[in-house]
């Protein structure tokens, strides 16, 4: 599960999420694993906006934050790409 990614905002829309995404990718790969999964808040757009780019989906309910009742969070999900095009 990817948890908690954080690009500074003076390097987004530099593909800086991308690679990160892509060295998950390539590791989770290599330990066998088929599907990449991150939990995303459901207020933060430009994330949002990056999965959905990178060909994640939402897979399953909106659940509230513990800690903070204001905003929910969803899971979102992908196969992983390395173990099936060899990239």
């Amino acid at each position: 599960m990817l948890s908690g990614m954080w690009v500074s905002p003076t390097a987004r829309g530099q593909g800086v999420g991308r690679l990160l995404v892509g060295a998950v990718d390539a590791w989770a790969a290599g330990q066998g694993a088929t599907r990449l999964v991150a939990r995303v808040f459901d207020d933060n757009a430009p994330a949002l906006g990056l999965w959905a780019a990178l060909g994640f989906a939402v897979d399953g309910p909106v659940v509230v934050s513990r800690r903070d009742p204001s905003r929910t969070w969803r899971t979102w999900v992908r196969p992983v790409v390395a173990a099936t095009t060899g990239s």
